[in-house]
């Protein structure tokens, strides 16, 4: 009797110091919030444009992606590599994800989809993203998802809405997109 006493109570006390622990991390913003979007676009600016890699496992792609809201509200997004090959190119909306152009390995349904909820959350406000501080509080680290859907958006740069650096990663599946930018002269 004295033992399994013993055990509940060092349970629940384990039990107490998880929940303590995870209620007191550093959050930023909590689940079920509006995040404001990772780059702000301003409608009638330039393009944004950024150097792009994406490694899957053992592949590796790099170029450039262009970003620009259009006079309709409507999002546009270029991928091309530096030697001319068209990626991809995706129109976003509010409630809309249009696939204009796309190469061939990546028009598989799950790499469509995880694409258009990485782009949503960065061109638009999300909805149910966690936000905290990397340890050294440098880095706003977003996250979002779970299982196979998660992914962790580090965001790099002194300017809200303006990031020189974000890296997406999706861990599951060991895909890793980063984002440049580049200069308004290029």
């Amino acid at each position: 009797m004295g033992r399994s006493l013993r055990f509940v109570s060092l349970t629940v006390l384990l039990f107490l110091g998880i929940q303590v622990q995870t209620s007191c991390s550093p959050r930023i913003s909590g689940e079920g919030s509006t995040v404001p979007p990772a780059i702000e676009l301003t409608q009638g600016e330039g393009s944004q444009k950024y150097n792009i890699q994406l490694d899957f496992m053992k592949h590796h792609m790099s170029g450039m992606l262009i970003v620009r809201r259009m006079p309709d509200n409507e999002i546009r997004i270029v991928a091309s590599t530096y030697f001319g090959l068209s990626l991809f190119d995706f129109s976003l909306r509010d409630d809309r994800f249009n696939v204009n152009s796309c190469i061939e390995p990546m028009k598989k349904e799950k790499v469509l989809k995880l694409l258009e909820m990485d782009f949503r959350r960065l061109f638009l406000n999300g909805k149910d993203v966690r936000m905290k501080a990397t340890k050294d509080n440098a880095t706003p680290k977003r996250t979002s998802g779970k299982g196979f859907g998660k992914s962790v958006v580090y965001i790099t740069g002194d300017t809200p809405g303006d990031p020189a650096q974000i890296k997406i990663k999706h861990p599951w599946i060991r895909l890793t997109i980063c984002l440049d930018k580049l200069s308004k002269e290029i």
